[in-house]
């Protein structure tokens, strides 16, 4: 949720600055080392280089012209062009809470939900107890949890 909220914010203040760009191209990833930050773009770059601009001087300009600072701290530009984003510990704080009231922000749900049976045996009490006789019962449940989580009507049965 985090990561397209800046990522059409981005998208945004391209556009503003460059209307006829292919906003397509314009994305945020995470940033692989997070030294750097936590999610980061190098599509300037590109968008400087098919108009023969400066990538750092649009990539300056883009980041004064975005508006995140209830989400990021100050963007870093980097190298060539690269813009770091590094999320404020605020924004992570209300995004959880978010999820913690059970508001699902990380996926959606079952646009048309089903019946679902999950079938998985329990252990064999009359038999000597190991890790691998719960497997079966600990994969059906994580199942079908995640199944009702998605909206589906399951139903369960453990033999």
């Amino acid at each position: 949720m985090l990561r397209q909220s800046i990522e059409q914010r981005l998208q945004q203040a391209v556009a503003r600055r460059l209307p006829d760009a292919d906003l397509s191209s314009v994305l945020v990833r995470p940033c692989p080392d997070p030294k750097f930050g936590d999610y980061q773009s190098n599509a300037l770059m590109g968008l400087a280089k098919q108009r023969r601009l400066n990538p750092r001087q649009l990539a300056t300009e883009i980041a004064a012209d975005l508006q995140l600072d209830d989400l990021c701290e100050p963007t870093e530009i980097a190298g060539p062009g690269f813009l770091n984003f590094r999320l404020k510990p605020a924004a992570l704080a209300a995004m959880l809470s978010v999820a913690a009231r059970g508001e699902h922000l990380f996926f959606r749900p079952a646009t048309e939900p089903h019946t679902v049976v999950v079938d998985f045996s329990s252990p064999n009490v009359a038999k000597p107890m190991h890790v691998g006789h719960i497997r079966s019962t600990i994969l059906g449940d994580c199942l079908a949890r995640t199944l009702r989580l998605l909206g589906h009507r399951v139903i369960t049965d453990n033999h």
